[in-house]
């Protein structure tokens, strides 16, 4: 028979850091904590932290059945609320980590309803375009925008997104508006790093063939939010995901360049830790955030 009280306390060792700290989130004494946890690598016939008087750390392994041994303690404490309350009510702690932008404009939001209609669940949002590891950072759910880099994670795709060319009005006053892509060499070019494009872009149109064309790069920013405050302020055209300029296009405080060329296309996606096992909080906020970005997508399609 397993001893699942040792997967509480190791998970909570590996969340807390030291021992002690483990020892007085779970109202034990130390000692009891450190035996079942010798006790737990006896068992596994594995070491699963590495200790000193001061820090500890977690083995390779220790980190992969950390995974799992939350996973399943996340299992175990959702089977007996929905054996009490008769159906799976999300509870307890989310943690997501997404893109600065695209949390702000997307996420934000969603974490906010969901938040409305869950309250026991304490939703912690992370907004950084670092493209934090959710298995070293312990994060329930992470979004990425763009191109996948490869990884042991789970990814699921949510959504596609077009990459429109963009300008202010006030750069092209006075300018003659670009016919084909070999005519963007004579504008100031804003690299948004945080897409991952770089200066080398291939332009498609359906009657002509494909050109590739390194722009001239005058401003490189690694935020989204900066290449849009830039384009904005006339410092040069720049290529965004059409689904967070869709208003300013609307509202004309931005416009598209080479409408009849495209770009290639991009990808919204939900990446989990590589455990089998989703809590029904990453469940129900995942299915929000498609509701969202479903509505939000069509609007940017219907505004171009």
């Amino acid at each position: 028979m397993r001893n699942f009280t040792r997967l509480q306390y190791f998970t909570a060792v590996a969340e807390a850091g030291t021992i002690t700290a483990a020892a007085e989130r779970l109202n034990i004494t130390k000692a009891v904590v450190s035996k079942q946890l010798q006790l737990l690598e006896a068992e596994l016939g594995t070491a699963l932290v590495i200790r000193n008087s001061r820090h500890l750390k977690l083995t390779e392994r220790g980190a992969a059945f950390y995974e799992s041994a939350r996973a399943a303690l996340i299992q175990i404490e959702e089977a007996y609320r929905g054996a009490q309350q008769g159906n799976e009510v999300p509870a307890g702690e989310l943690r997501v980590t997404a893109p600065l932008d695209f949390g702000i404009a997307f996420v934000a939001e969603t974490a906010a309803v969901f938040s409305r209609r869950y309250p026991q669940v304490a939703v912690d949002l992370n907004f950084t375009d670092s493209r934090l590891d959710p298995v070293e950072n312990r994060f329930d759910l992470a979004f990425r925008v763009g191109w996948l880099r490869d990884s042991t994670n789970i990814a699921r795709k949510l959504a596609d997104f077009e990459q429109f060319l963009v300008a202010s009005p006030e750069l092209m006053d006075g300018r003659e508006a670009p016919a084909e892509p070999n005519d963007l060499l004579a504008l100031p070019f804003i690299t948004n790093r945080a897409l991952g494009g770089g200066d080398r872009w291939t332009f498609r149109h359906e009657s002509r063939p494909a050109q590739d064309v390194a722009l001239l790069s005058t401003i490189r920013v690694d935020v989204t939010m900066g290449v849009n405050a830039c384009v904005k302020a006339g410092g040069g055209f720049a290529i965004m995901p059409d689904l967070l300029v869709k208003d300013a296009l609307r509202d004309g405080s931005l416009i598209r360049l080479l409408p009849d060329y495209t770009l290639r296309r991009g990808g919204i996606f939900a990446v989990f830790p590589p455990t089998p096992f989703r809590s029904a909080a990453t469940r129900q906020f995942l299915q929000l955030m498609e509701n969202h970005l479903r509505t939000v997508l069509k609007d940017a399609a219907a505004s171009t």
